[in-house]
């Protein structure tokens, strides 16, 4: 497909999205809907890593934490939590972020172990922000914090050997 073509496809499906969101918004309030632009967002970068043919990880890294940023703030705006609670609900983004890490690696043919790890790491820390700020563990969590960081970093550094002996 010609990249006329593909521009000319964008800025329709972009103009269609507008248009619903704004529908939303005159049917739900813009209180309500507000977080579709990220949502939006993220779908446009998850098209771009179609239309890449598949080749751009980085498109699918940041389409997923957007979508998934943009539907978290869903749940403030329906009314599934309240904006106190943020407080407590943190740790959520670190578990996003991390899923985002983990779609990108099972999307890149490369496998860059590395940002699997990073991934599994930020979700760990996210499940631990989340134990802590509900009271299920203490302060103790914090002393795994180094063995953690020991650990991604190990992760990190095979996941960077295996690239270099594949690339020889």
């Amino acid at each position: 497909m010609g990249r006329d073509r593909l521009g000319t496809m964008v800025v329709g499906l972009a103009l269609i999205s507008l248009g619903f969101a704004f529908l939303l918004a005159q049917w739900l309030g813009w209180d309500r809907i507000w977080p579709i632009f990220p949502v939006l967002g993220g779908l446009a970068f998850l098209g771009a890593y179609i239309g890449t043919g598949f080749k751009e990880s980085g498109y699918i890294f940041v389409g997923t934490g957007a979508v998934l940023v943009g539907l978290f703030f869903f749940g403030f705006t329906f009314g599934v939590w309240e904006w106190e609670e943020m407080a407590s609900l943190w740790p959520i983004f670190p578990i996003l972020g991390g899923v985002a890490f983990v779609v990108m690696f099972l999307a890149d043919r490369a496998r860059d172990w590395g940002v699997l790890g990073v991934g599994c790491a930020a979700m760990l820390v996210g499940l631990g922000g989340l134990a802590f700020t509900f009271g299920l563990v203490g302060t103790q969590i914090l002393d795994l914090l180094p063995l953690l960081l020991v650990l991604v970093g190990l992760f990190s550094l095979v996941g960077a050997l295996i690239q270099m002996v594949r690339r020889k």
